[in-house]
């Protein structure tokens, strides 16, 4: 079992009073990695509430320890191109 928990997190713009979600968790990064561009993908920078559509600020991988204390967050222009919704190809292994 891994200690490391990877979440994709819709970030709220500032000022909103409506809290962050958690669309998806999972010990594997490239499961979370896939969910974000597929929410991406089907939603854009949206989310759809019982309110109706709302923008979101930003879709976010978080890194975190199985005791919930945050390693660090990746904002979604950090891990894919946002014209073409490729992933960025990084020099160094992460």
């Amino acid at each position: 079992m891994s200690d490391i928990i990877y979440d994709v997190i819709l970030k709220r713009h500032n000022g909103s009073s409506r809290s962050d979600v958690c669309i998806f968790y999972d010990e594997d990064k490239e499961l979370a990695v896939a969910a974000m561009a597929d929410y991406n993908r089907k939603n854009g920078f949206s989310i759809t509430e019982k309110g109706g559509r709302f923008s979101i600020a930003d879709i976010v991988l978080r890194e975190r320890k199985a005791t919930g204390e945050v390693i660090s967050e990746n904002p979604y222009r950090e891990i894919f191109d946002t014209v073409t919704g490729k992933r960025i190809e990084r020099s160094e292994k992460e």
